[in-house]
């Protein structure tokens, strides 16, 4: 068995509960080699089946004709369950379309904006917010297109309690687990807010939307539809976005906030994609800036018990050095969250 093959036949596995289409549609792609030798266009160190699944998603909503699209939920209302006819559909539109999704596979990636998650980022920045002399300036590393830089504009609805920007198009739900989380009935004041990705999307631009919306799964409406609020909401006023690296470019974001600003820096899942003596260096660069300036950090890292959540730490200076405090743990798309402290 190839590693190709291994990495579709692990989707399949993992989406069973999530995707039933992307379930089958990986099962049978494992044992194609037209499938699989499409697939190997994808450069190594990227997600060969996620960007397949994407590109043909993005392909296929503007194909809504092809007979494939009666599958996909996201596209045809009246969506059918995969049966015997569900792979050859996908087949024969892999293969017919071949040159449109090869460009795909080799310079797009799987930046999915999980909206969510801001669900989370809300009381975890007015934890910081309330602790900080001024409105934060927001840093968040590894944004995408950044939507999570916006959680302002949202509203927020945690099991019935409803906060946030009231007049907000966009309402994202989540539950509280565990713990009393600050939930303020107005966001926290914002001074300024960018974000710095080596690919940042643009809101204001067609095909980066709609790969965007490609990425979420076909039969995950409700995350789409709060994906589709909140591009609306960015479209208005877009965030700041750079383009570099988040070591060499990040010194110079923070010089260009004044010292006497307090700064968020906020990353949630960035972290576990890249080498540790990365992750290492960040980590020496913050610290350091937090000695200089009113910095606080809120860093998320994947639970190491090998469970499925994320956990978010609040980094900043004490007086006497670094102090860590291990905020919540909440679901990788934000449905629920457990506040720790």
């Amino acid at each position: 068995m190839s590693a190709l093959q291994a990495q579709f036949r692990d989707l399949a596995e993992w989406a069973t509960d999530s995707s039933p289409l992307y379930a089958h549609l990986c099962r049978e792609a494992a044992e194609d080699s037209d499938i699989l030798d499409i697939a190997a266009t994808v450069p190594e160190g990227r997600q060969a089946p996620h960007l397949l699944l994407a590109a043909v998603h993005y392909l296929l909503d503007r194909h809504p004709d092809h007979r494939l699209a009666e599958y996909y939920p996201s596209i045809s209302p009246e969506s059918q369950a995969p049966d015997d006819g569900c792979f050859p559909a996908f087949r024969e539109f892999c293969l017919d379309h071949a040159d449109a999704i090869r460009p795909l596979l080799r310079t797009r990636r799987t930046q999915t904006n999980a909206v969510r998650r801001s669900a989370v980022l809300y009381p975890a920045i007015a934890q910081v917010a309330s602790a900080a002399d001024g409105p934060l300036a927001l840093v968040e590393l590894g944004p995408s297109a950044g939507l999570n830089l916006l959680f302002d504009r949202y509203r927020y609805d945690y099991d019935g309690r409803v906060v946030g920007n009231s007049d907000s198009p966009v309402t994202i739900g989540s539950r509280v687990r565990r713990g009393d989380s600050p939930l303020p009935e107005t966001p926290p004041a914002i001074r300024s807010r960018v974000g710095l990705d080596r690919n940042p999307l643009d809101v204001t631009d067609e095909a980066d939307r709609d790969w965007l919306r490609a990425l979420v799964w076909p039969e995950h409406e409700e995350r789409r539809a709060v994906l589709d609020g909140a591009l609306t909401v960015a479209r208005d006023d877009p965030p700041e976005l750079i383009e570099g690296d988040m070591l060499d470019d990040l010194p110079p974001v923070l010089d260009e906030i004044p010292s006497d600003v307090p700064v968020c820096v906020v990353n949630t899942l960035v972290l576990y994609q890249v080498p540790a003596e990365l992750s290492e260096a960040l980590t020496a660069l913050l610290e350091a800036q937090m000695a200089e300036r009113q910095l606080h950090w809120l860093t998320g890292r994947r639970d190491l018990s090998g469970g499925e959540s994320v956990e978010l730490d609040w980094k900043r200076w004490s007086g006497d050095g670094v102090k860590t405090t291990h905020l919540v743990d909440y679901e990788p798309h934000g449905a629920w969250l457990s506040w720790r402290p």
